[in-house]
C-alpha cells in the first residue's frame, strides 16, 4: 500500500447543487504526509478539505460540506488511483442524503389558543 505522500487520487462527485441542478465535478484526494486533503472546485465554491486519516474519509467531509449547502443525491467515483486512469472500473458510492429537519405542526386550535394566551400557564 501507497503511503498518503505519494499518491494523488481524482473522484467525479455528482448530484443536484444548491440550484437543484445536475452537476458533475473532480475532486483531488492528495495525500500530504501522513494525511489526506480534498479539493473541489465548482463555480464560485471552493472547498478545501485537510487532515482527514483516511482517503475515505477526505471524501465524505467534501460531500457533508456539500450537503449542509443544500447540495442532494450525491455520489462519487475515483477515475484516476495516481496516474492511473480508471474510468467507469471502480464503483460509484452513494451518500444519502441528511433527513430534512422536522418542524412540528399545530394543529388549528393550538394556534388559535397560543394566538390568545388560552392555556399557557406560568409558574411562580
Amino acid at each position: 500500500m501507497e503511503s498518503p505522500s505519494s499518491i494523488t487520487n481524482v473522484h467525479h462527485v455528482s448530484g443536484l447543487d444548491d440550484r437543484e441542478r445536475g452537476f458533475n465535478r473532480q475532486v483531488h484526494v492528495i495525500g500530504q504526509g501522513t494525511a489526506y486533503q480534498a479539493r473541489l472546485r465548482y463555480e464560485a465554491l471552493q472547498i478545501d478539505v485537510e487532515s482527514s486519516l483516511t482517503e475515505e474519509e477526505a471524501l465524505q467531509r467534501v460531500v457533508l460540506i456539500l450537503q449542509e449547502r443544500g447540495y442532494s443525491q450525491l455520489r462519487t467515483q475515483r477515475i484516476f488511483q495516481g496516474e492511473q486512469y480508471l474510468g467507469n472500473q471502480e464503483l460509484w458510492v452513494d451518500y444519502p442524503d441528511p433527513e430534512p429537519e422536522v418542524i412540528p405542526t399545530l394543529s388549528w386550535l393550538h394556534r388559535i389558543r397560543n394566538c390568545f394566551g388560552w392555556g399557557i400557564t406560568t409558574k411562580p
